[in-house]
């Protein structure tokens, strides 16, 4: 059996700066609204968004009057294709008072982590071409060219446990499916 990640409920105290948010810096758009009809939040409105017409949405936000911070959701990840995408958003949030931007690597990813304006811990990452043992983490410096930045991020993730290069690591993986029992 496989699962694929579809999408992500996130509790939003002021919908408005949530879905400014998740459409300005993360570029969701906006797929559809609705007020619930049934239950204690009938009569308030639920926003969902997508980055994929395959997916109607990928998050929904979902009226709350809790005042914890970060709702309960340890992170949220969204993998993009290349570093200059993983750069771009780094460059959006570290300009933004509450997102407390962290740029680091897993060894097997370049990743940002940030929080919304509700608190709400998100991951934006891209692979590296490596994979190392989880858990990983070192800090890498998105103010490096490309080269320097891949350059420094191999050094740190040939220290670490299990390093390899990501294809031989994928291909292992796929063999445990292979001999694992039918269900």
């Amino acid at each position: 059996m496989s699962y694929t990640v579809s999408h992500f409920e996130i509790r939003a105290r002021d919908q408005a700066v949530m879905e400014k948010f998740y459409t300005e810096v993360l570029g969701f758009i906006v797929s559809d609204r609705g007020l619930l009809t049934m239950g204690p939040n009938a009569g308030r409105e639920l926003i969902f968004l997508s980055h994929s017409p395959e997916e109607h949405h990928q998050i929904v936000l979902i009226p709350s009057e809790v005042t914890d911070q970060g709702g309960g959701i340890g992170h949220v990840a969204f993998r993009v294709d290349t570093l200059d995408e993983v750069r771009r958003v780094f460059d959006k949030v570290r300009l933004l008072p509450h997102a407390k931007p962290e740029p680091v690597s897993h060894g097997n990813t370049w990743s940002v982590y940030f929080r919304d304006p509700e608190n709400n811990r998100i991951e934006v990452f891209t692979q590296t071409p490596w994979h190392t043992t989880q858990p990983c983490r070192f800090d890498v410096d998105y103010g490096l060219a490309d080269a320097e930045l891949k350059s420094s991020t191999l050094a740190a993730a040939a220290t670490q446990t299990g390093f390899v290069a990501g294809e031989e690591w994928q291909e292992a993986f796929a063999r445990k499916f292979a001999d694992a029992p039918a269900e």
